[in-house]
């Protein structure tokens, strides 16, 4: 393996081998700490006993006995990655980049999960607001915005270190996740696989800082792929482009580069997030573009899902040159794939910019043309937190859950819902029923959503949504509100041949007007409480 060829001689492949065996006693001890990792619901807390982690090697010892060894790997890495695109029809520029389109799978797909899981699931908090929260910045919030409750429950000396290495690995079954993922109806699955501390939940040979060598000892990217795809599922890959730290190279001297992407500060070895990161001379050519290729080599994603763009341009995070690669391989093998928006510094909702659109907590609330996706959780909360798993206070229910996968289907997205597991990889039992609620009604309705588009209205019926087939011969009307009069009035100038209900065999009447048409529902009573389902034929 590459990480062996990296690995220093001498003194310091002994400083190397008691690290690796340290971190195994450390992975076998954290079996042991139970207060870290309570029942779902239950506040996780300093473990008795557990004394704050020190990573064995500084960024300088790093920086002499790695980095050269590192540069001449990137760099090999590097001139694969240009033979790559150079060999495609993509190059790393935005006019070239711009002419892919989202594919036709994940145009019908409708349906997916966002699965917000790492080192920040071990506190699982953040305090409850009006709109989103994000337990997963909770890692850098521990500092200041969350410093009283992160002292009062884990102590002033816990770290984002300890975080990593109070994580369970041993109890994470991704094939859970995907069954759970099936059993929700959804169509595909993005797992966040590094955020913005740098943790990569691959087996990296650009980094120490992975689950492979830190924390869970596993490569959970590769299993949580395979295990998808044994489910029929699309698999991605949620990947930060910038990280809170990272150490930079310059003038035989050691920086950091902050999460702007600037680097502006002399290295401080006590900065957070820079333990078991080899320093490089350029953040994005040296170690971001090689290692994330390198997770695309390995784990053949569906979908990239950008992030932690939003402080540089896209053209210093070298978001082209990952996408020219990607795209090229992925036709090379046959596979259609898809990016999207968040390439850099104002380029969310600019068209060219990735495959679709991004709408976080309803940023996009109507009909968009282009394609897009909303993700939120089914609370507040980005991440696990430990105060909402049984208090449905903070949790849609389970028709309002279903209400906005209607809504942003009818409206033209996609619903990439998120759930969060706590720190052994269990899903909080209330967003376990909400997803399979869901589930049983796409069982029955899913035609009415899946491979459907939307017809493009400024404003959905006040009973429910419209959809149509792809072909246009069938409108789909969801009917969350049954009418009390018995007619149903569809707000739209179509030739209506025939109505029925989805899953009946009888027609019902209806009567075609010039600006809608009207079905009569006398005698009808709603087939399901949370949304029926109306076929109108239309030629």
């Amino acid at each position: 393996m590459i990480r062996r060829a990296m690995l220093p001689s001498g003194p310091n492949r002994l400083v190397m081998a008691l690290f690796v065996c340290s971190a195994a006693l450390v992975f076998a001890a954290s079996q042991q700490w139970p207060e870290a990792h309570p029942p779902v619901g239950q506040q996780p807390r300093r473990p008795a006993g557990y004394k704050p982690y020190g990573y064995p090697r500084t960024p300088e010892g790093l920086w002499r006995g790695e980095t050269a060894a590192l540069l001449e790997h990137s760099a090999r890495a590097r001139a694969a990655i240009e033979q790559t695109i150079a060999h495609g029809d993509y190059r790393a520029t935005f006019e070239s980049i711009s002419t892919h389109q989202a594919p036709e799978w994940f145009l019908d797909a409708k349906f997916g999960m966002f699965v917000d899981w790492g080192p920040w699931s071990v506190a699982g908090w953040a305090p409850q607001a009006e709109k989103a929260t994000y337990p997963d910045w909770y890692e850098q919030k521990l500092f200041k915005e969350y410093r009283d409750y992160h002292e009062k429950t884990w102590g002033a000396d816990i770290r984002p270190d300890d975080l990593i290495q109070l994580l369970d690995g041993g109890h994470f079954d991704p094939a859970v996740l995907a069954s759970l993922a099936k059993a929700a109806g959804m169509q595909y699955v993005v797992p966040f696989l590094k955020h913005h501390g740098g943790y990569c939940l691959w087996d990296s040979s650009f980094t120490h800082r992975d689950a492979m060598e830190w924390g869970l000892k596993r490569d959970l990217a590769s299993e949580l792929a395979s295990a998808f795809r044994k489910e029929g599922l699309r698999s991605g890959a949620y990947v930060s482009l910038s990280e809170w730290a990272y150490p930079i190279v310059r003038d035989n001297t050691l920086w950091q580069m902050s999460f702007s992407g600037a680097v502006t500060e002399r290295l401080d070895p006590a900065t957070p997030f820079l333990s078991g990161k080899v320093p490089v001379p350029d953040f994005a050519r040296d170690y971001l573009v090689p290692s994330l290729t390198e997770l695309i080599d390995r784990t053949t994603p569906d979908i990239l899902w950008f992030d932690g763009e939003w402080e540089a341009d896209a053209s210093q995070w070298r978001g082209p040159e990952i996408a020219a690669y990607y795209y090229n391989r992925a036709a090379a093998h046959g596979q259609q794939v898809a990016i999207n928006d968040r390439f850099g510094k104002d380029t969310r909702g600019k068209s060219g910019w990735g495959d679709y659109y991004t709408s976080e907590y309803h940023v996009i609330e109507g009909f968009q043309a282009h394609p897009w996706e909303e993700n939120r959780s089914l609370s507040h909360s980005y991440g696990y937190n430990w105060e909402e798993s049984f208090d449905d206070r903070f949790v849609l229910s389970e028709t309002d859950a279903l209400d906005m996968l209607l809504r942003v289907v009818a409206n033209g997205g996609n619903l990439l819902l998120m759930v969060s597991p706590d720190g052994s990889g269990r899903v909080p039992p209330n967003q376990e029923r909400r997803l399979r609620f869901i589930g049983k009604w796409l069982q029955k309705y899913g035609e009415a959503i899946y491979a459907t588009r939307s017809l493009g209205l400024s404003q959905q019926p006040a009973w429910g949504y419209l959809t149509r087939s792809k072909k246009g011969e069938r409108i789909y009307c969801i009917v969350r509100h049954w009418p009390s009069d018995g007619r149903l009035v569809v707000p739209l100038s179509v030739q209506a041949t025939h109505a029925a209900l989805l899953g009946g065999s009888t027609g019902l009447p209806l009567t075609v007007g010039s600006s809608d048409v009207t079905v009569d529902l006398t005698g009808q009573t709603a087939p399901d409480r949370d949304a029926s389902v109306i076929i109108l034929s239309v030629r």
